[in-house]
C-alpha cells in the first residue's frame, strides 16, 4: 500500500464527464474531479460552457468532487485546471446501459 502511493504523482487530477440518460430525470450531466496525486490541490475550475465556470478551493488526497454544468450551456468540451498547473480537458461520455436495471432504458 504504501509504495503503491508513493508512485503516485504530486499533482494528479482525473476528469470523468458523464452525460446520464434515466427514464424519470431526463439527461443528467456532471463532471465528477477526483484527486489521485499525494498533494493539496487548490483553486480547482471547470469550464462547462460559455459563462459558465464553477470553482472549489481545494481537492485532498483522496477527495471527489462534483460539478453540474447549467442546463442552457451544455456542449462540447469540459476544462479543468488548478494552481499547480493541471490541465485536464475532455468531453461527455455516455455510460453503458443494461436493461432491467433502473435507466437502463426499455
Amino acid at each position: 500500500m504504501a509504495y503503491t502511493w508513493l508512485m503516485r504523482p504530486r499533482y494528479a487530477l482525473e476528469v470523468d464527464a458523464t452525460r446520464d440518460t434515466t427514464d424519470i430525470s431526463g439527461t443528467l450531466y456532471r463532471i465528477r474531479v477526483e484527486n489521485i496525486g499525494y498533494a493539496r490541490l487548490t483553486n480547482i475550475s471547470a469550464y462547462m460552457g460559455v459563462g459558465d465556470i464553477d470553482t472549489k478551493d481545494f481537492l485532498d488526497p483522496g477527495q471527489t468532487y462534483y460539478f453540474y454544468p447549467n442546463p442552457d450551456t451544455l456542449g462540447g468540451n469540459i476544462k479543468v485546471t488548478s494552481a499547480e498547473g493541471i490541465e485536464v480537458m475532455t468531453s461527455y461520455r455516455t455510460p453503458a446501459k443494461v436493461l432491467g436495471l433502473p435507466g437502463g432504458g426499455r
